[in-house]
């Protein structure tokens, strides 16, 4: 898997590309024509010629995501804002935890909008590559955006399960040499993404990300906003959890591994003090024993580390 991610948001840089090259490739041998003709439009529609900066014409997408209803009308303007850069294609990953995709308001998956091919989403579905994803790693261990090679991803997939080996998808083979990834950290400790891959290898990604990070980080929390709206959540429609100050100290030390006596001795109170106090989160939590507990209150942000 991948090595712990530092501030630094650069994983397997490539070093013989050039620094600050533009790809040159064409619209014609990046996309299809229906989606090359979308992204011309929306760009054409929305980023005066005379704005033609890149700069310019990012924040002017930007602004349209921001303003977009739901996410069939943000999908084209997403990915006009990855072509801009090079990065053709848009990946969105909803939670980490799910291999199910997004699927947009007319029923269709996000992939299948953002033109990714059938086998590819059910290769993701069917596989599970979720639990497996490099991606997802670096996802859950850093807030900033990051540039990755597809073939060290692809050889990370590998070392990590003989299963991935045979199932990893994004690979040079099927033509995507690299990729820019924007972790977004959801409610109830969830996490997804909003990514761009690209096809082109000439193009230096990390020089991409180093001159527009903030952009990319703003349109994909955007992107993402018009997805968990989207996204029916029963457990944020229940009334929040308050324990009190001695139910919360109780159950952190739960969530440690403690026992009664253990933490009766922590707190100065009686194990049988202690049991009350448990119970009583237990039964605030609505769970059936103390696992489910410590795993419902970590999930609502309730548990924190205990030094």
């Amino acid at each position: 898997m991948l090595p712990p991610v530092t501030p630094c948001y650069r994983l397997d840089r490539k070093e013989n590309v050039s620094r600050g090259k533009r790809a040159t490739t064409s619209l014609d041998r990046r996309c299809s024509t229906p989606v090359r003709s979308r992204i011309r439009e929306v760009i054409g529609k929305y980023v005066p010629a005379s704005k033609a900066t890149d700069e310019a014409r990012l924040d002017a997408l930007i602004s349209q995501i921001a303003a977009a209803s739901d996410m069939l009308r943000a999908a084209p303007l997403l990915q006009a804002f990855g072509e801009v850069v090079g990065m053709q294609r848009p990946a969105v990953i909803g939670d980490y935890t799910s291999s199910e995709l997004v699927t947009v308001e007319d029923g269709r998956t996000l992939a299948e909008v953002f033109g990714w091919a059938s086998d590819i989403q059910q290769e993701w579905v069917e596989g599970k590559l979720n639990l497996i994803s490099p991606i997802a790693v670096a996802c859950r261990l850093t807030t900033r955006p990051f540039a990755w090679d597809a073939a060290a991803i692809a050889t990370q997939a590998d070392q990590s399960s003989p299963r991935s080996a045979a199932a990893w998808h994004l690979t040079p083979e099927r033509g995507i040499t690299a990729g820019i990834t924007v972790p977004i950290h959801l409610p109830l400790c969830r996490t997804g993404s909003v990514g761009w891959v690209t096809t082109d290898a000439e193009l230096d990604v990390h020089a991409v990300l180093d001159a527009h990070s903030d952009r990319f980080r703003l349109a994909a929390h955007r992107f993402m906003d018009l997805v968990f709206t989207a996204r029916a959540d029963k457990a944020l429609e229940k009334t929040p959890v308050q324990l009190s100050e001695r139910e919360f100290e109780c159950l952190n030390w739960v969530a440690l591994g403690r026992t009664d006596t253990q933490i009766g001795t922590i707190i100065h109170r009686s194990p049988t003090t202690v049991r009350f106090h448990v119970e009583n989160a237990m039964a605030k939590l609505d769970a059936s024993n103390r696992a489910q507990a410590v795993a419902t209150a970590s999930q609502l942000g309730l548990i924190h580390t205990l030094d």
